[in-house]
C-alpha cells in the first residue's frame, strides 16, 4: 500500500481557514475492488481519515464510515483518538459526507470497518501526535525525544513546560508529516480507550428520538415507497388490485416489479438476483403508502418451493 503525504502548501491552506488549526490527511491508493465489485473511477489521492484540531484546542474527528447501528461513528474515531492521545470526552466527532472519491470506501456491510480501517487510522494519530510534538520541541528549543504527550497536551518534563495541542496547531500545521508507514505505534497495553467500555456517541440522541437516520430524510417533493414480495421465496405476483390501490388518498403510482431476469434480454437461467418481484405503492407520505399496502390484493405464482416446509428441511438435514 503506498502513502502518499499531504503537501505543505495544503497544511497552510487549511491553516488559514481553521483560524490557526490544523488538518491531518490518510492517503492511500484507491481501492479498485470492494466484495468483488468496482469501487469506481481510480482517483489520485484518497482521504482516508482526518482530524483537525482549532487554535482554541477543539480536537474534530471525522468518521467515515454510515452509522447502522454496528457502532462504527464510534469506533472508528476511538482509533484515532487513541494515538493521538487525547482524553475521548475532549474529542467532537463529526459524520463524514459520501464522497468515496475523497474519503475512500465508505461502505456498511461484511464486519469489514475495523480490519479495513485499523492500521490506516492509527497512523493518522500517531501521526499527528508526532508533529504535535515536533511543533512543542521547536517552540521550546529541545530535542523531540525529551518530549511526550498525555491528554492533549505535550509535556517536558525536565524543565516542567506543559502546552496544549490548540497552542500549538497552527506551528504543526506547517511541518512535513511524517512518512505514516513508519510511524510509532502505542503498546496495546498502554491504551486507555480501545478495549474499555465508551457509550456510543448517539446514544442520548437515540433515546431522544431525534432524527438521525435515512428514514428521516425529508427532501423537496420527496415521496416514500413501500415493496410486498411474496412470502414464498421466489414467489412473483401474477395480478394485484393495482387501480384500487392508485385511487387511494396520496398515492401517486401502484405497480409490478418484475424480476431482474424477466427483464434482461439475457436471463441467467433462473439465477434469483436483484430486487425480487413484488408489488410497488409510491405515495405522499409514507403513512398513505403502507396504508394502501394493507389493502393490497396480489395473486401470487409462489414457485417451485411452494410445497417447501420446515419439517422436510429438518428431516434432509
Amino acid at each position: 500500500m503506498e502513502s502518499l503525504l499531504v503537501d505543505r502548501r495544503c497544511f497552510l491552506r487549511v491553516t488559514s481557514l481553521a483560524g490557526g488549526g490544523m488538518l491531518l490527511s490518510r492517503y492511500v491508493s484507491p481501492v479498485t475492488e470492494v466484495f468483488g465489485q468496482p469501487a469506481g473511477p481510480v482517483t489520485a489521492f484518497v482521504p482516508w481519515a482526518f482530524i483537525r484540531i482549532a487554535a482554541d484546542g477543539t480536537v474534530t474527528i471525522m468518521a467515515k464510515n454510515p452509522e447502522g447501528g454496528q457502532g462504527v461513528k464510534t469506533m472508528l474515531p476511538m482509533i484515532v483518538a487513541e494515538e493521538l492521545d487525547v482524553e475521548w470526552e475532549d474529542v467532537q466527532l463529526e459524520q463524514a459526507d459520501l464522497d468515496e472519491s475523497q474519503f475512500g470506501p465508505q461502505r456498511a456491510g461484511g464486519s469489514t470497518a475495523t480490519p479495513t480501517n485499523w492500521d490506516p487510522l492509527r497512523q493518522v494519530g500517531a501521526a499527528a501526535r508526532l508533529m504535535l510534538i515536533a511543533a512543542a520541541a521547536q517552540i521550546w528549543g529541545v530535542p523531540h525525544e525529551e518530549c511526550e504527550t498525555s491528554s492533549g497536551r505535550v509535556l517536558h518534563r525536565s524543565s516542567g513546560r506543559i502546552i496544549g495541542y490548540g497552542e500549538l496547531a497552527a506551528t504543526a500545521a506547517t511541518l512535513s508529516p511524517p512518512d505514516l508507514e513508519t510511524v510509532p505505534l502505542k503498546d496495546p497495553a498502554n491504551y486507555k480507550l480501545i478495549g474499555h467500555p465508551v457509550s456510543g456517541v448517539d446514544n442520548a440522541a437515540i433515546v431522544a428520538g431525534e432524527p438521525l437516520f435515512g428514514i428521516d430524510v425529508q427532501l423537496p417533493g420527496m415521496l416514500y415507497a413501500v415493496f410486498e414480495k411474496c412470502q414464498v421465496f421466489g414467489g412473483k405476483p401474477l395480478s394485484a388490485n393495482l387501480d384500487t390501490i392508485a385511487a387511494m388518498p396520496g398515492v401517486r403510482h401502484a405497480f409490478i416489479v418484475e424480476s431482474d431476469e424477466a427483464r434482461s434480454s439475457t436471463p441467467s437461467r433462473g439465477k434469483l438476483s436483484g430486487l425480487a418481484p413484488g408489488v410497488a405503492i409510491v405515495a405522499e407520505t409514507w403513512w398513505q403508502a403502507e396504508t394502501a399496502r394493507k389493502r393490497l390484493d396480489v395473486v401470487w405464482d409462489e414457485g417451485p418451493f411452494a410445497a417447501q416446509n420446515s419439517e422436510d428441511i429438518a428431516r434432509l438435514a
